[in-house]
């Protein structure tokens, strides 16, 4: 593995980068869904417009191999959404820095 001072100025500020995302508390893996659903009262404006069912946000994410669907309450999803793009920004860090070291793989340098 090559030095810091072998890094490329990329490279560099890949990780610099990485690092920064890292530092930040907050990181949640999955997919943030919207959905609209009728409440089932009666009286309510969503029984009779479609369009005005009540939102809900939820996460859905594969854990051991099944796919969940966890309701996220309207005070925390500033927070989740935050997450989930800082998670989205490392993953994509992650592979940019693997595919410049998988190039040197292939360059078969050091």
């Amino acid at each position: 593995m090559p030095s810091r001072t072998d890094q490329s100025a990329t490279e560099r500020r890949l990780y610099a980068q990485l690092r920064q995302l890292l530092t930040t508390p907050g990181l949640l893996r999955g997919n943030l869904v919207e959905m609209r659903r009728a409440c089932g009262k009666a009286t309510c404006r969503c029984a009779r417009t479609p369009a005005s069912r009540h939102r809900a946000l939820y996460l859905g994410l594969s854990l051991q191999g099944r796919r969940r669907m966890v309701y996220i309450p309207p005070a925390w999803e500033a927070d989740v959404q935050r997450w989930v793009a800082r998670y989205a920004q490392v993953r994509a860090v992650l592979e940019q820095l693997a595919l410049r070291y998988l190039a040197r793989v292939q360059r078969r340098e050091g």
